[in-house]
């Protein structure tokens, strides 16, 4: 039996096909096949695919165009593979990634999936950014499930086919979320779930990909897909807002707290997350250690939440966020060396002169000059790599 099925789908990836495909023929681990589905492509990509001899190499040709997700499931029938490791046709992998990869999985047997860290690369492929993932052990899988954050990125993940098999595979009710339903599923059927801390995967950021030519279905079927995920832990009137709170970042605070808008309705919410913690415990027999890591992380995150009641107005930082601050001082003296829980009561206090600075600011912005000189500075800050590493760094720390 074949240990490793490589899967890659293609659709008219002529442009970086060859890299793609050259980076896993030289992977010093030798036992795999690699599985190459051309999704009725209409350039040349077939042509390049078949001017390789390598008989690693199986090519499967559509007869029509079916789209990815059909085309994972199609390889998942045809693999001979104990591990299938996907890449997509515009990214590539690292030599030693496959090899690193088999040896953990075979050392864990609980292990479902296993991803990496990802040097991000332009059209050119210079690096721009290197993303690191944490996925240690259920906890992390678990929140970052729950948070819409699962750091298990599609072209870096090798799986167990039999454990995909049993859930069904991909869901193909889902295009360009697809991966991160299946991660909950396994995630549901009480698998586990690693990110290997090294860059072994090469992930090509470019205007033609799918996940920017197609961010709109993408995050309707992401909100779809978690919100089936919370529906196996709470009840159906509760998943919406703990979905919003999950994700409660700076651009979806404001949804959240306009929903929360009182204390009554906090501790509410609260009793949600109390309640789901308990359930998701339960049911899939988290152990203690798991279970407590997992109560830290939620109650880290409603610190995190608490502090972005303040943009929905300074009467919701008075009153509806204060219970789910006091909701997340509960979990103990570990909470409390988090920075949130330290810039909460300054904002707390400081709250009736940010509500004059924010008036100061909407007069001054009625003039002409003042705002194109506070747009200056918002694109100079945006821009400015040394405030996105800072920022990179906090955020770190903080889920660390």
């Amino acid at each position: 039996m074949t240990i490793v099925t490589v899967l890659m789908p293609v659709y008219n990836g002529t442009r970086y096909l060859r890299e793609a495909i050259d980076s896993i023929l030289k992977q010093t681990f030798e036992d795999f096949e690699f599985l190459i589905i051309d999704d009725a492509s209409t350039d040349e990509s077939a042509n390049e695919i078949l001017s390789y001899s390598d008989k690693r190499i199986r090519f499967v040709q559509n007869e029509s165009n079916v789209g990815q997700v059909r085309c994972q499931n199609i390889g998942l029938d045809l693999a001979r593979g104990k591990y299938i490791a996907r890449l997509d046709q515009d990214d590539s992998s690292l030599a030693t990634r496959l090899h690193r990869q088999v040896d953990l999985m075979e050392s864990e047997h609980r292990l479902a999936v296993v991803g990496t860290w990802m040097s991000k690369v332009d059209d050119n492929g210079h690096e721009i950014d290197l993303w690191r993932g944490k996925v240690d052990d259920p906890a992390d899988y678990l929140f970052t499930s729950l948070t819409n954050s699962l750091p298990l990125y599609h072209p870096s993940v090798m799986f167990r086919r039999d454990a995909v098999m049993s859930v069904n595979g991909y869901d193909e009710s889902l295009p360009y979320c697809e991966d991160q339903d299946l991660w909950r599923r396994l995630a549901l059927a009480g698998y586990e779930a690693r990110v290997i801390p090294e860059p072994l995967t090469r992930y090509r950021i470019h205007v033609g990909q799918q996940s920017v030519s197609k961010a709109n279905i993408q995050s309707d079927n992401l909100i779809f897909a978690l919100e089936r995920f919370m529906k196996a832990f709470v009840d159906e009137d509760a998943i919406r807002p703990l979905r919003l709170l999950m994700t409660c970042e700076s651009i979806l605070g404001a949804e959240f707290w306009d929903m929360c808008s009182s204390p009554k309705v906090t501790k509410e919410y609260c009793q949600h997350l109390i309640e789901m913690l308990g359930e998701i415990g339960c049911k899939l027999k988290l152990t203690h250690t798991q279970y407590s890591k997992l109560e830290h992380l939620i109650r880290c995150h409603t610190a995190y939440a608490s502090l972005r009641a303040w943009r929905s107005g300074i009467s919701r930082q008075w009153s509806a966020s204060l219970p789910m601050y006091i909701f997340a001082l509960q979990g103990g003296s570990s909470i409390i060396f988090k920075y949130h829980i330290w810039i909460y009561p300054i904002i707390y206090i400081m709250a009736p002169v940010l509500l004059f600075l924010r008036t100061v600011k909407r007069l001054a912005l009625r003039s002409f000059y003042i705002q194109r000189c506070y747009s200056s500075i918002k694109r100079i800050a945006k821009r400015s790599d040394a405030i996105r590493y800072w920022y990179r760094k906090i955020r770190y720390f903080n889920t660390t």
